[in-house]
Parts: C-alpha cells; sequence; structure tokens
C-alpha cells in the first residue's frame, strides 16, 4: 500500500472518528466475496481487497408480497482503521423470464377463474375458454357438451353477412376443444370465412378469418371468393409507411393491430413480400416503446409478446428486452394486480380482457421457449374425418328395414401431454399424463425438430420414459403418441406436442 501523507492520515482518522460517532464502528473484517445467490433479480459478486481495512454487511430486501416483485439489495460498509482498499465490484441485474411468464400465467388465471364465466357461446365466455384450454387446463365434457350446443344456436341465426371477427372466435374457440369448425350445426364457419364479403372491412377481419382458418389448416376451395394469397395481399395494403399497421386503412398504425397482425402473417414469413413487411413493423414496435421496454397499455404489450412467440424470436435477441429490464418486467411492474389478474391501464384494477391477453402471450412464449407447437397452431387437435360408411344393401320386402350393420370407427385414444421433459447424464426422461383407456403408447425421437422421427419404444404401458445411452451435449426431440387395440387391430392416436432435451 502506498505511504499516505501526514494531512491523508488526519482525514482518514476524522472519517473513522465520524463513522464511530455515527454508530458505523470498526469490527473485525477478513478479505472476502459477498454474494446473494437467493436475490431474484438481482445477481452481483462484490470483492473488497487489503484485509482489515473495511467491513461490508448486505442484506436482501423486497417491498412487496409478490415473488414477481424485484428484490433490493443494501450493502453498509464498516471502517476498521484508516487506510485505503479497493472495490472490484461487479453487479447485474438478471431478469428471470421465465419465472415471470410462469407466476403471470398463473395469475391472470386465478383472477379468471374466480369471474364464474359459463359455457355459452359469447365475447366473453369464448376468449376465456379458449384462453383456458390452450394454458393446458381443463374442461369438464359436460362444459363442452353446454358450449357445442350453444355454439350450433347463435350460429344457425347468422347470415352470410356476419361479421368475421365473431365467427373466427368461436371457430378457434372450437377448435381449441377438438371440435369440427367445418359442421357447427350444419354450418360450415371455415366456407363462411373465406366466401365473406366482409373481410375487407378492416385489417382485423383479415387478420382473425387467416389465423382462424391456419388454425386447423382448413382447405380453400380453388373457386372460394378468397383464398390465403388474397388475403395476405389485402392485408399488407394496410400497412403504412412508418412500419405499422392501420385499422381501417395504411394512413394510421397502432402497436396493437400491428402486432396482432404480424401474428397472422407469422407462418407466411418465407415468402419475400412478407418478411420485408414483418422487419418492417418490428422496428415499428421497437420504436414505439419507451425507455424501460414499456408501452401504453398491458393488452399493446401482451400482444407484442404474441407476436414475437407466432414468429419464433426471443424477445431479448429481437430487441425488447435486456438483460436488466424487458417488455415481460415492466408489464409485471406496472400492471400486475395484487391478488391476482391484470390492470388494462398502469396501476389499475383486475380486467378481464387483459388478464386474458396476457395469460396468452405468456402462455405463447412458453410455448416457444419449450419448443412446443404454436399457441394458434391446434392441428394436433384437429379431429380425425370419420370414415365414409359403406352403402347399405338393398332391404328385404319387409316393412321395417333392417338397420345398416356398417361399425362405427372406433375412437382413437387422446393425444398425450408431456408434463416434463428432464435431461440427466447421457440419457433423457419424459413423463407424461397418462391417457383413459390406452392399451400403451409408442416414444419416438429425432435430432432435429423437423427431421425425421425414429420409434425408440413401441410398446411401453408406463407413462414415463427413460430414453438411456445419448451423446453427451446432443439436443433430442421427443414426440409421444398413445394407442389402443380394438378387434385384434392398433388404432394410435395423434403425437404429442414435441419437447426438446439437451443431454447433460
Amino acid at each position: 500500500m502506498k505511504k499516505m501523507t501526514l494531512g491523508n492520515r488526519i482525514l482518514a482518522m476524522l472519517l473513522a472518528f465520524v463513522m464511530i460517532l455515527t454508530g458505523i464502528a470498526p469490527g473485525t473484517f477478513n478479505a472476502r466475496v459477498v454474494k446473494a445467490a437467493d436475490a431474484t433479480e438481482q445477481r452481483f459478486n462484490r470483492t473488497y481487497r487489503e484485509e482489515g481495512i473495511v467491513q461490508v454487511t448486505d442484506s436482501i430486501y423486497q417491498n412487496s408480497d409478490s415473488i414477481l416483485t424485484p428484490k433490493e439489495t443494501s450493502h453498509r460498509i464498516k471502517a476498521r482503521k484508516a487506510g485505503e482498499v479497493t472495490d472490484n465490484s461487479q453487479v447485474s441485474d438478471k431478469v428471470d423470464i421465465d419465472q415471470i411468464v410462469k407466476e403471470g400465467i398463473t395469475s391472470a388465471s386465478t383472477f379468471l377463474n374466480s369471474q364464474n364465466y359459463k359455457y355459452e357461446c359469447s365475447g366473453a365466455s369464448d376468449w376465456y375458454i379458449m384462453s383456458k384450454l390452450r394454458t393446458g387446463q381443463t374442461i369438464s365434457d359436460a362444459e363442452k357438451e353446454a358450449y357445442g350446443q350453444s355454439a350450433v344456436s347463435v350460429v344457425s341465426k347468422w347470415k352470410a353477412n356476419q361479421k368475421p371477427t365473431d365467427i373466427a372466435r368461436v371457430a378457434l374457440t372450437l377448435s381449441a376443444m377438438g371440435k369440427d369448425i367445418t359442421n357447427v350445426g350444419g354450418v360450415n364457419l371455415a366456407a363462411m370465412l373465406y366466401s365473406s364479403d366482409r373481410l375487407e372491412d378492416g385489417s382485423n377481419e383479415l387478420s382473425w378469418t387467416l389465423i382462424a382458418l391456419d388454425a386447423t389448416s382448413q382447405k380453400i376451395p380453388a373457386d372460394a371468393k378468397w383464398n390465403r394469397e388474397s388475403m395476405i395481399d389485402a392485408l399488407l395494403g394496410f400497412q403504412n409507411e412508418n412500419g405499422g399497421f392501420g385499422l381501417f386503412d395504411n394512413k394510421s398504425a397502432g402497436v396493437d393491430m400491428t402486432a396482432m397482425i404480424l401474428q397472422a402473417l407469422a407462418p407466411y414469413v418465407k415468402e419475400a413480400k412478407v418478411q420485408t413487411a414483418v422487419d418492417k413493423a418490428l422496428a415499428y414496435l421497437k420504436d414505439a416503446m419507451d425507455e424501460e421496454y414499456a408501452y401504453t397499455s398491458s393488452e399493446s404489450a401482451a400482444q407484442v409478446i404474441l407476436a414475437l412467440a407466432c414468429l419464433k424470436l426471443d424477445a431479448v435477441d429481437a430487441g425488447f428486452a435486456a438483460e436488466s429490464k424487458s417488455i415481460f418486467s415492466t408489464l409485471e411492474k406496472n400492471y400486475c394486480v395484487k391478488g391476482g389478474g391484470y390492470a388494462h391501464l398502469k396501476n389499475g384494477a383486475a380486467n378481464a380482457m387483459a388478464s386474458y391477453q396476457i395469460m396468452e402471450a405468456y402462455e405463447a412464449y412458453r410455448r416457444f421457449k419449450a419448443s412446443e407447437e404454436g399457441y394458434w397452431d391446434m392441428n394436433s387437435l384437429k379431429p380425425s374425418t370419420p370414415e365414409t360408411p359403406s352403402t347399405p344393401e338393398t332391404p328385404s320386402t319387409d316393412k321395417t328395414p333392417e338397420t345398416p350393420t356398417t361399425e362405427k370407427p372406433a375412437k382413437k385414444p387422446a393425444r398425450p401431454v408431456i408434463r416434463k421433459a428432464a435431461a440427466g447424464k447421457k440419457k433423457a426422461t419424459l413423463t407424461w399424463k397418462k391417457v383413459k383407456g390406452a392399451a400403451g403408447y409408442q416414444v419416438y425421437r429425432s435430432m432435429r425438430k423437423n427431421g425425421k422421427y425414429v420409434c425408440v419404444k413401441k410398446n411401453l404401458k408406463a407413462a414415463k420414459y427413460t430414453d438411456k445411452k445419448l451423446k453427451k451435449g446432443k439436443t433430442y426431440y421427443y414426440k409421444v403418441r398413445a394407442y389402443k387395440k380394438v378387434n385384434g387391430k392398433t388404432i394410435t392416436g395423434a403425437y404429442s406436442a414435441i419437447r426438446k432435451v439437451k443431454v447433460k
């Protein structure tokens, strides 16, 4: 340590004396690194060099009952003797987005489930039911039946000029239930959409129509009024020069509408014109944020998060988050309501629309991170086309003809839901919810998400499988399907969502 002058010594002694008078008394100190590994968002390493000069104590506290509120740290330095020390601190505030998402879904769900929605076809109930099903919650067969009957009653009264957003909303809710939207009490909702004269009423109509049709990959006849290409072209016509999209024209633009349209365009980004439009729209959305990565309403932030997930973009990499703050953390800070739910405006009361939109956005992000099917991708739930029954033989001359002997196609097992995909030392373990009526399960594996999958376990009885002798550090993709035996034949169900495991 360099030699101190007389003046510096006097100043140091005065400093130590003042510390003693103010209660910051000297104490025993050994050079050490102070850590606070239990802090939720703050991560730091603080090192003081030169033993015996100062002692540092730290504490962690939180000004809220919510686990989502960032914890704060306090550091107190006590002088032991006069001298100089070097502070080698490295402090970084890291936002745990995965934790925010997990707690946020629970918070929104708690509030929405307390609202006592009826299982009927209506705007509020539709969004509630859809978001509940898409976040992995279940509804009973009786509740599905009640909604189905209500939907038949509602759509049977619709005319050809029914508002497309109404049709799309009901179609998406039914799709989330695994029901056929081409036959809702004899009404073909898909045909109503691609035959509508009202798609150009606004960009909202076009975007929701595309999302509803793509959710279950509905085929559009060659002679239909609209096809996907014409819908995309019409939608691109609503883009403003600044990159944003307008609701009724391309002279104005809004965050919500722009993000909503990006969700509809996401499946088509391989087309050059779509990619160009998406890039401009993302630049617009970034410019619309403030320095805290915040927007003017919770719904705006939610729609942007959903759009990024649909485009398979990570918020950090795409410029919507940093290590210390993000669109997620500011959403929680400004709109999360104590006790459950989210507010529409900053520090407001819990609101149903805000809550289900944030729940949708967080679930979309969770699916993206887990490499599962997208939020609006419901193809795995699409009911299989029933086999055409054979033509019955000509009845006898008896007055009452015999009932045709055509057998009803056997019902396929339900789609498994993988609850956990854990990595171990040169192994991967999958567990899933048991499928009612299943005789067993088949496990498939691939080295690429969209590559060829091979069956690694054909006849598995348990709802768990450990894949061993894998390569360290490699990433494997898995999917599972259930099967059952009917009259000696093996009937297989739909594959589960794909789960990714990086082996240790």
